[in-house]
């Protein structure tokens, strides 16, 4: 009885927003980006945008629902931020040659232009949340969450 009673006070302590994994993972998204979001608004990106780029510089062309499932971006939101990257010349639409109805998304010589400008600036970020937490914590992290990710995708 007492380890049940102990079990359903770890649980109600767990609900609690301060220790809520979700609620801190959240917490700890925002504490992050806030290092991102100035350089993402110098150089007119929104963060959905910068996903879009980034997972298209980095896997090369795939079709939207690929990206959107790549870049953490639902399928609905894709279709405005595709738009806006090809008005800005930064990815290219085109047919796929196999299935006529799919598109397939690409990142043009300018937006992969504006990742290398960008580069910098975005591993200088990078380096001093590194320096700040570690490397040994951070790959801990990642490799966590990753088991997280994996277990879910099961």
């Amino acid at each position: 009885m007492k380890e049940e009673n102990k079990n359903s006070e770890s649980l109600i302590s767990l609900f609690e927003t301060k220790k809520s994994l979700t609620i801190t993972l959240l917490r700890a998204r925002e504490s992050l980006m806030m290092s991102f979001r100035p350089l993402l608004a110098k150089h007119n990106f929104t963060e959905q945008q910068w996903r879009v780029l980034r997972v298209l510089g980095e896997k090369g062309p795939c079709d939207a629902g690929q990206l959107a499932a790549e870049a953490c971006i639902l399928s609905p939101s894709l279709s405005r931020i595709i738009n806006t990257l090809i008005e800005n010349k930064f990815i290219i639409k085109k047919e796929d040659k196999l299935d006529k109805r799919k598109i397939i998304l690409e990142i043009s010589d300018e937006g992969k232009l504006k990742l290398e400008s960008i580069k910098p600036e975005y591993m200088a970020i990078l380096k001093s949340i590194q320096k700040r937490y570690g490397e040994d914590k951070i790959k801990k992290i990642l490799d966590l969450l990753t088991e997280v990710i994996e277990w879910r995708s099961r």
